[in-house]
């Protein structure tokens, strides 16, 4: 706990992050509970292991726990904390969980901006936790059919704009949605959803989807699985690898790139029953005004999809623009390379704006959605299904260029971070809004 002297000290030097010293001392057992239930929700946020560290440091010191250590990982979270003259540890996994929806983690930050504020004990910061964690989709399980549907299509307005290509993006896009949906109720789709949803796209993509509208088969996959595919896992790993965390980096590491062999394997499968498809071309652009309003429409589906709250879709809007006009201006002048590290160095500084905002978000979920957007695994996709198809050889150049991609925007991250990055709000003035 910070004396009342150093408190004082820190807010002369305008540090407006200073951890309050209103609320009591806690029992150890309580404070550790919380801490373990945050950490492991955290996780489920996607939020990398040193920020993770960071922020349970500062809840521990809020309560005035001392002696606190954690070991974290993006399959569970280990606390120590010591109590009297011994000390206690436990455990808590999140593998069988899965990652928390947009509303989920704007209120699980906002809990702990409460806390580092003083504004909430043990009990009422726990209460609270189980409340959101145990909160219903707020727009129905509908949304997600729906969401993911948009987001299909937003995502195809960027990749690959043409009027034809439109309502393939939308049956396509249904298709991943209702089998997103299936897969909340039977656990045996959610474990192979990967596999399943690259399959069933593949196929009717190749078999009558793509012939149907005149639309390139592989341009539709590459759109329809992109809400599979793990560049931010991979990108998160980059950062967590740079910054010394080993363990939790690998571990991403080795998860992203099984996700990418799952897709694989349901394009591969798809592609032999339905057969190898005739690429056609890219004829009928709608025009370079497309994938503009392309980034709406992504942040529309995202919106739907992934809960995210009502006040909060303005900024997520804001964000998305910011990180896709840095990729576009910067990718003019200095190719994709330069485009990617551009807009990972500008999306972490423009969410910390945002989130000091009143209505703001916090960073992850703004953070997480551009990482989808900005897509680093969709030209390793298109490199999986060009190897698959006739073009071997440009199938693996896309494939490294995409694995280059990751590290760009994870080093413009780096960057982005060394200007912006900080724990919590700067100030409690957005409370209660």
């Amino acid at each position: 706990m910070l004396s009342r002297i150093d408190e004082i000290a820190q807010r002369a030097l305008g540090d407006d992050t200073a951890i309050s010293s209103r609320i009591p001392d806690q029992a150890p057992e309580d404070v550790l509970e919380l801490l373990r239930n945050l950490g492991a929700a955290m996780s489920r946020a996607q939020d990398n292991a040193e920020r993770i560290t960071q922020i349970l440091d500062d809840v521990a010191k809020a309560y005035g726990a001392y002696g606190v250590s954690f070991f974290v990982l993006p399959t569970g979270i280990f606390v120590r904390i010591e109590s009297g003259t011994s000390s206690r540890i436990d455990f808590a996994p999140t593998t069988s969980a899965g990652a928390l929806r947009l509303d989920q983690i704007d209120q699980l930050y906002r809990i702990v901006d409460d806390i580092r504020h003083g504004a909430l004990d043990v009990a009422s910061a726990s209460r609270r936790l189980e409340e959101m964690l145990a909160a219903p989709r707020r727009l129905g399980n509908w949304s997600i059919v729906v969401g993911t549907t948009i987001l299909t299509l937003g995502l195809g307005l960027m990749l690959n704009p043409t009027a034809g290509a439109v309502p393939a993006y939308l049956m396509l896009g249904l298709l991943v949605g209702v089998l997103q949906w299936v897969s909340e109720r039977e656990r045996t789709l959610a474990m192979i959803l990967p596999v399943a949803a690259a399959f069933a796209v593949t196929w009717a993509s190749s078999a009558w989807v793509a012939p149907a509208f005149d639309a390139p088969p592989l341009d539709l996959v590459i759109a329809a699985l992109v809400v599979f595919l793990p560049g931010a896992a991979l990108t998160m790993a980059t950062v967590e690898l740079a910054g010394g965390s080993m363990l939790s980096g690998s571990a991403r590491l080795v998860y992203g790139l099984q996700r990418l062999l799952l897709l694989s394997f349901g394009i591969a499968m798809g592609f032999q029953v339905a057969g190898l498809p005739d690429q056609v071309g890219r004829t009928g652009s709608m025009g370079a005004w497309a994938p503009w309003v392309g980034v709406f429409v992504f942040a529309v589906g995202h919106f739907f999809a992934n809960a995210a709250p009502g006040r909060t879709f303005a900024w997520l809007v804001l964000v998305l623009y910011a990180a896709y006009a840095a990729q576009f201006v910067a990718g003019t002048f200095f190719g994709s390379l330069g485009g990617s590290f551009v807009a990972g160095a500008v999306v972490l500084p423009v969410a910390y704006f945002v989130q000091d905002r009143k209505s703001g978000p916090p960073v992850p979920a703004t953070f997480l959605p551009a990482f989808w957007m900005l897509v680093p695994g969709a030209l390793g996709l298109e490199g999986v299904t060009q190897i698959i198809g006739e073009k071997g050889a440009a199938g693996l150049g896309d494939f490294l260029n995409a694995l280059l991609a990751v590290v760009a925007i994870a080093i413009g991250v780096l960057v982005g971070s060394g200007f912006s990055e900080r724990v919590g709000r700067a100030t409690s003035h957005w409370r209660g809004i």
